[in-house]
């Protein structure tokens, strides 16, 4: 029988990002670091604060465009929310038939309706979502999510946030208190909060 599905079983994602908010070399010239010694770390660094803040982290939403998958189960309302954004556009609809195959259905039967922060999707007048099998990851919707393919798609003031966060853990990187490890710099949640809506995480 399949197991009941949580709020983050739910989502998946299908195709990552392929670069991240802020790049090295952008990162080096905030904290002033003009050798390669610390190149490994950086990048660490880069990788674990993208991974903080990113679509479930701090800020609830995808900065790099990203696929990802919502499931629902076999009886959906007429209108589904679409949990993540900001949405770039709904890209596949599929479902399991009543003998457990996993089907694509016609995607031209779907609207697609709502700001991209808040994004719903229903089948069109005359259509229905497909009968499928009991089950709650009875239907797959996937999605693109973000601001844009490129680093500056995103909001400025995101990436700042990103930098400064990046910049706390490098320049704290010897600490062993554990408060100042888990401590988040000044400003990240108050630069966030500008753009956070009715977010994810």
């Amino acid at each position: 029988m399949p197991k009941p599905l949580s709020c983050h079983d739910a989502l998946e994602v299908v195709d990552a990002p392929s670069i991240t908010p802020v790049t090295l070399a952008e990162v080096k010239d905030q904290l002033r670091v003009e050798h390669s010694d610390d190149d490994t770390q950086i990048t660490r660094l880069i990788d674990v604060a993208v991974a903080f803040t990113d679509v479930k982290g701090a800020l609830g939403q995808a900065m790099i465009t990203q696929k990802w998958a919502q499931w629902i189960d076999s009886t959906p309302p007429q209108s589904v929310d679409l949990i993540l954004g900001p949405v770039q556009g709904v890209t596949a609809v599929k479902y399991y038939d009543t003998d457990g195959d996993l089907q694509t259905d016609t995607l031209a039967n779907y609207e697609v309706f709502g700001t991209a922060f808040s994004t719903k999707i229903k089948p069109k007048q005359g259509f229905s979502w497909p009968v499928a099998q009991d089950r709650q990851d009875a239907i797959k919707i996937e999605y693109e999510i973000g601001y844009g393919d490129a680093t500056t798609d995103v909001p400025e003031t995101i990436r700042h946030a990103l930098m400064l966060l990046i910049g706390h853990w490098y320049d704290n990187r010897e600490q062993t208190q554990m408060d100042e490890l888990a401590s988040i710099p000044y400003g990240f949640e108050q630069i966030l909060n500008i753009h956070r809506n009715c977010w994810y995480g």
